[in-house]
């Protein structure tokens, strides 16, 4: 799976920015039982502005609320990005601390339920790391058990998306956004990226969902992109409509170029690993352009392969109908 970029990049607090986007968010990956009891027509952004002391302001977070049951009442979502290289172990901790900040300015601004109470939260985080997540999700996980006291605890869990080891039927059908953005998050060519453009543009066809559209190609040109062609420059990209034509454009004279990139940077390092980099993508490409998407068996056989073996791939694949022909041996 490509290296994450940007880890803190604005582009990707963007997209669930947009209520399209919360909203699919809640129906495929959280769903709760009671969900039909949400008003989502009522979906609205709410300021995260209150910090404490000890802690500094969180700027890839976004708080949401929408009315739910018969009484009209708020309904509350927290959603933190993380972009972490490592899963946090005590990750449930920090959730609950924000947690507990956003119930503080709900005080200090008097919003509570039609009964009183405060509003329920659900804090979401979305985790993009290479780490499969591993950490304890509830906060009595992190506290010493002593007999008599588990009453003390405070009983809460957070709920995390780890969006790159999400299984497949998860991602499928295509035809949520929120899935669209995962599954680019785990594309491995130009290719794939260009069927879930097409996939994202027959979703997103509205012409209301216009800037939604634009952030997601920002996003795209920012994070997504920059892994999957090392050293192509990307031009400015208005909409996932310039996204697809300006892939279609450049897809056949990218194979070249990074070949001649790999090479030279090769010979300046006096190594040849750019040159065998440049090479799996080269043939990746070529693949997919003419097969359509690489299997996983075929990218472990390109990921290991000796620099004899790409360039005999790389010669075969003029000639040869079948993905099959272009491996044997």
């Amino acid at each position: 799976m490509p290296k994450k970029q940007t880890p803190h990049d604005g582009s990707y607090r963007r997209l669930f920015s947009h209520a399209r986007m919360v909203r699919d968010l809640i129906e495929r990956y959280v769903a709760p039982p009671w969900m039909d009891r949400l008003d989502f027509e009522t979906l609205e952004m709410v300021p995260a502005h209150y910090v404490s002391e000890e802690l500094e302001q969180r700027e890839s977070d976004v708080v949401w609320r929408l009315r739910y049951g018969p009484e009209g009442d708020w309904f509350y979502v927290y959603i933190l990005i993380e972009f972490q290289s490592e899963v946090l172990r005590f990750m449930a901790i920090r959730v609950l601390t924000y947690v507990m900040l956003l119930y503080e300015d709900l005080i200090r601004k008097k919003r509570w339920t039609s009964s009183r109470k405060l509003p329920p939260v659900v804090p979401i985080v979305l985790y993009n790391g290479e780490s499969r997540w591993a950490a304890p999700l509830q906060v009595a996980d992190l506290v010493e058990s002593i007999p008599g006291q588990e009453r003390h605890v405070p009983r809460f869990e957070c709920l995390v998306i780890d969006e790159g080891h999400l299984p497949q039927e998860q991602l499928e059908p295509l035809d949520n956004p929120v899935a669209g953005v995962f599954q680019l998050e785990r594309s491995t060519g130009v290719a794939e990226i260009r069927r879930i453009i097409d996939s994202l543009l027959e979703i997103l066809g509205d012409p209301e969902l216009r800037e939604l559209r634009r952030d997601m190609a920002t996003w795209l040109r920012r994070a997504v992109l920059p892994a999957r062609l090392p050293g192509i420059e990307i031009p400015e990209l208005q909409d996932l409509q310039e996204a697809k034509i300006m892939l279609a454009e450049r897809a056949a004279r990218w194979p070249k170029q990074w070949m001649a990139e790999g090479y030279q940077k090769g010979v300046e390092e006096g190594r040849n690993a750019a040159l065998l980099e440049g090479r799996r993508l080269a043939l990746t490409e070529l693949i997919s352009e003419k097969f359509g998407t690489v299997e996983s068996r075929y990218q472990e056989k390109i990921a290991g392969a000796s620099e004899a073996e790409l360039k005999k791939w790389l010669t075969r694949i003029l000639s040869t109908t079948t993905i099959s022909d272009l491996f044997q041996d």
